[in-house]
């Protein structure tokens, strides 16, 4: 019998407690690897000799396993390894009690990276190259037309899929409850593990992902409607 008090107790809960942990994951992974996806896709688009073929078979790794692999393989064996290294260099530093999230963000960081940097990639080549000689003609250096007209009309065109892949990132963090992060899903496990209310939990965490994706599509329609200037001209 559906427990309905519970579900919304549940749902409290979840909101109030698991959510903010969700978005910090979120936040933070974005946060750094935004930049870090842009500097290797731009690598990458330049076609820099030994970078890019380290980096494309880094990003074919990332891309082709998983994230719970990643959450399983990294989580299993990061501690030891960097324990042992720090024992080796006298860092004085106990990784075994480092805070889940940061574990989190690391791993989330290698699986966004990985996906974003081909977005970037992608979206620097749409950009056509008379534009780069339109920017010479006019006297512009190729850093200024980068950063002047490339790099802006590649930043809109992303924009679409950048959007899909932070509402994925977001959706993927429901794995993190593996590694004992207290997420959405949890705060919903731990709550419904009590009186085995698995349905109210799960029907809590359907509403609570459906709604917060459904804001995030809808901030970067609104976003990629305010900044792409170059269609509506």
């Amino acid at each position: 019998m559906f427990d309905g008090r519970f579900a919304l107790e549940t749902l409290v809960k979840v909101v109030t407690e698991g959510l903010p942990v969700s978005l910090l994951i979120v936040l933070l992974t974005v946060v750094i690897s935004m930049p870090l996806a842009f500097l290797v896709g731009l690598l990458r688009y330049k076609r820099v000799k030994v970078v890019t073929q380290i980096f494309t078979v880094l990003i074919s790794f990332c891309r082709g396993v998983p994230l719970m692999i990643l959450i399983f393989l990294f989580y299993s064996a990061m501690p030891d390894v960097l324990t042992k290294l720090g024992r080796m260099y006298g860092w004085g530093i106990d990784f075994y009690n480092i805070n889940r999230i940061a574990y989190a963000v690391f791993i989330c960081c290698l699986f966004t990276v990985a996906i974003m940097s081909e977005i970037f990639r992608s979206a620097l080549a749409a950009v056509h190259s008379n534009q780069l000689e339109a920017a010479h003609s006019v006297g512009l250096s190729s850093f200024q037309a980068y950063i002047h007209i490339i790099i802006p009309q590649a930043l809109v065109s992303a924009i679409p899929n950048l959007g899909n892949n932070v509402v994925n990132l977001f959706k993927g963090t429901s794995l993190v409850f593996y590694m004992g992060v207290a997420d959405i899903m949890g705060v919903a496990q731990s709550a419904a593990g009590v009186n085995y209310n698995y349905l109210e939990a799960y029907v809590d965490v359907f509403i609570v992902y459906v709604v917060v994706c459904f804001i995030m599509q809808k901030c970067f329609e609104l976003l990629e409607r305010r900044l792409n200037v170059y269609n509506a001209r």
